[in-house]
């Protein structure tokens, strides 16, 4: 069930959650552009069936969420929306991220690490130089929604990996979905220009003690899995897996593979 949340530092976020409400906690963060709706349901439910409740984010501009018209921030200011709705929630989380969200998840580790149980880093990155110049903002290259249909169709396909391609319905279906929850390119392009303007962050990584679990696609154009070896250099006890023919993407169909990596990091 999807629901509006005021997180602690005043960000508005949209939920969505499965399982009890005293159960122990799990927070799914999505990438950039992408919505709550693209974590897949079935690993949602399978989780809750496993005694969690599972939480689903829109991250700040995009999907339900609160949107920052000429407001610059930094992916630490998305990590402080997350630990503000942990705050509201009152309990600290295994925090689960796919590509940006797996650098929020890292992020909040570092500055609230009483907030995190555990992290799921889900073909993610950890940032090791300053991006120096932060890149000017662009057009958006849509403006009605079958404009974003055949955007959509041209940008995901390329990142799937050969073992799982996109369907045609599953685009048109997610088209639809995220179209009627809220799409804005302006808010796509705040969330890249806070990837660029958020100082590196693998030094601070060192303090991190909680159970970790990596996947990662050996087929990840995005995010090559160098990241992923990069990662398990850097937090020695994480649980590593690297997937052929996987590329930059959750599919379903590994939903026993996303299972036993999340349950790691709970610490089961």
């Amino acid at each position: 069930m999807e629901r509006l949340i005021t997180a602690a530092n005043g960000t508005e976020l949209c939920i969505d959650e499965f399982g009890a409400a005293d159960a122990p906690l799990i927070v799914q963060l999505e990438g950039h552009q992408a919505q709550l709706v693209a974590v897949p349901d079935s690993y949602c439910r399978r989780l809750a069936d496993a005694g969690f409740r599972v939480i689903r984010v829109d991250n700040r501009d995009v999907g339900r969420s609160q949107r920052f018209p000429g407001v610059e921030y930094t992916l630490a200011e998305m990590a402080e929306d997350v630990h503000g709705l942990l705050e509201v929630l009152g309990s600290p989380a295994v925090v689960c991220g796919r590509s940006m969200g797996g650098a929020i998840a890292q992020l909040l580790a570092v500055r609230h690490p009483g907030s995190v149980l555990g992290l799921g880093l889900f073909h993610t990155f950890a940032k090791q130089h300053h991006a120096g110049r932060v890149p000017p903002s662009s057009s958006a290259p849509f403006a009605d929604f079958d404009e974003y249909r055949a955007w959509l169709g041209r940008s995901l396909p390329p990142i799937a990996g050969p073992d799982h391609p996109y369907s045609v319905e599953y685009l048109d279906r997610l088209a639809r979905t995220q179209w009627a929850r809220g799409v804005d390119w302006d808010g796509y392009d705040r969330q890249l220009r806070a990837m660029w303007r958020q100082p590196a962050w693998t030094a601070e990584l060192a303090g991190v003690t909680v159970p970790v679990a990596i996947v990662h696609g050996l087929d990840d154009a995005l995010t090559p899995p160098q990241n992923a070896e990069l990662l398990a250099e850097l937090l020695p006890q994480a649980e590593v897996h690297l997937v052929p023919g996987l590329g930059h993407q959750q599919p379903p169909a590994l939903d026993e593979l996303y299972l036993a990596a999340t349950l790691h990091a709970a610490g089961r």
